[in-house]
Parts: C-alpha cells; structure tokens; sequence
C-alpha cells in the first residue's frame, strides 16, 4: 500500500509531501498523518524547516474528502462531522504552534481546505501554473473554516471575491494579496524554497522557535497588550545564550556562532 504521507529528512529540513492522488484530499487519515509527522518534527532537534508539497504537479490539495464528507452526512453522523472539522482546525493551529517555520511549496490547485493549508503555512511559494480558490459556495457547502486561516493572510476584499465567486485565482494574484510570498517558474520553485530554507537554517534556533510563538501571538492582541507582550519576550530574548552571542558577534564584526539556545 502506497503511503499517503511521504516524509524526506535533508540538511535539517524535514519534507512532507501529500501523496493521496489524484486529489491529496485532507481526509482523516491524511490529517492523522500530517498530525503525527508535526508532533515528530517538534521533538526532533536536528530538523529546522518543514516543507509541505505535493507528489503530483497537478494538484496541491483538494481539500476536505467530500464523498467522506457524503458518507456521514447519509449516516446522520453528527459526531464525525464535528470530528473532522475539529481536526482540522487543530492541525491548521498545530502548524503555527510548531516550533519550526513550516513552508508550502505549492505546485497546481489548493482548493477550499488545501488553501487553507497553505494559508496556514509561515511562508508558502507556488509555481506560476499554481492556482488556489475557496469554491465551497459553488457546491452549497461556505467555506466556512478555510476562510478563518485565508482571511488572517490576506485582506477582506479579496478574501470575499474569492469566497463569493468560488472562482479560483491565479498565483501572480495569490502573492499580490498575499496568500503566497512569490509566484516563481515552476523549474525555479525549489530553489526558492531551498534559499528559504537555508536562511532559516542559518539562524538561531531558538530566537527562531521564539519568534515565531511571539508573531502568532502578538497578532491576536489589541496594541496596547501586543507591546506590552512583545516588549517583556524582547527582555527575554536577551537572556538566550544566542541573544548574548548575536549581539557580541556584531559588535565585534564577526559571524555568530549559535548554540541554538
């Protein structure tokens, strides 16, 4: 049985690619995957970047499994549904609440929960080819959960059009609103992702891990709490051993080097 979750460790990146074709659906058993890999690579010490791709050119992710989705509606199962959108949602957060960056490297569509992947992803790079849409209306189902992570990404115009029209839009359009950072040649994409990776992998670990809990965090809050949360995880950011050794390696015009703690 051919495994739906393929994970490659490489120079301190970890990459999951979606392997469930021909729609890498997010089904339950997709997401149990991708949920035990995440957990995996937060405890792992030497993995610095997450990639998250697909195996085919033609499709990043589809989204939610709908003849799943079919089959407990049939069944009246209330409970499963619940169940699966619950999931959802908590490996959408559990990506944000990694430790390390998490980056979409997205060739073909993302469509509904797929964009909501990549929305959800600290940074994300699509082919030119790429295309990405939240067509729920267009099937009597809102996309009502992948709205949460794509409007917190890009603005509430384009995040409307693109839940009222259903239409999918192109990647040139997706990094103008910033849903991806770049659009890119599909045969330059990865290295865009590797240069990524590698400016990543060469900083601080742990100014990295905190960080990133810092910029979710503070986003949420009012201004007024935001600074005052930022403003006390800047003072403990100069008790980290690397906070000490980035400061004194500038004064004193040298490269640093990081303990990552």
């Amino acid at each position: 049985m051919t495994d739906i979750l393929i994970r490659n460790d490489k120079n301190s990146v970890a990459t999951l690619s979606l392997n469930d074709l021909p729609a890498n659906s997010l089904s339950m058993p997709m997401m149990g995957a991708i949920q035990n890999q995440l957990s995996s690579i937060d405890r792992d010490d030497s993995i610095r970047v997450v990639i998250i791709k697909s195996e085919s050119d033609k499709i990043f992710s589809s989204g939610h499994n709908l003849k799943e989705v079919k089959s407990y509606m049939d069944t009246n199962d209330t409970e499963s549904q619940i169940e699966l959108f619950s999931t959802c949602s908590s490996m959408m957060k559990q990506i944000q609440a990694l430790s390390k960056p998490v980056i979409a490297q997205v060739r073909g569509i993302a469509t509904a929960a797929g964009a909501q992947l990549v929305a959800s992803c600290d940074l994300a790079y699509g082919s030119l080819d790429s295309k990405y849409a939240t067509p729920g209306v267009n099937i009597g189902l809102f996309c009502h959960t992948p709205q949460v992570a794509v409007s917190r990404t890009i603005g509430r115009k384009p995040m409307m059009e693109m839940l009222l029209s259903g239409e999918p839009i192109s990647s040139e359009r997706a990094a103008h609103i910033g849903l991806i950072n770049a659009a890119v040649d599909s045969s330059e994409l990865e290295s865009a992702v590797e240069k990524s990776c590698n400016d990543i992998c060469n900083k601080s670990a742990a100014v990295i891990a905190m960080g990133k809990r810092s910029f979710y965090r503070q986003s949420e809050m009012p201004l007024t709490d935001a600074y005052d949360f930022t403003s006390a995880e800047m003072v403990r950011n100069l008790t980290l051993n690397d906070g000490n050794e980035g400061i004194t390696s500038f004064l004193e015009k040298r490269d640093p080097n990081w303990s990552n703690d």
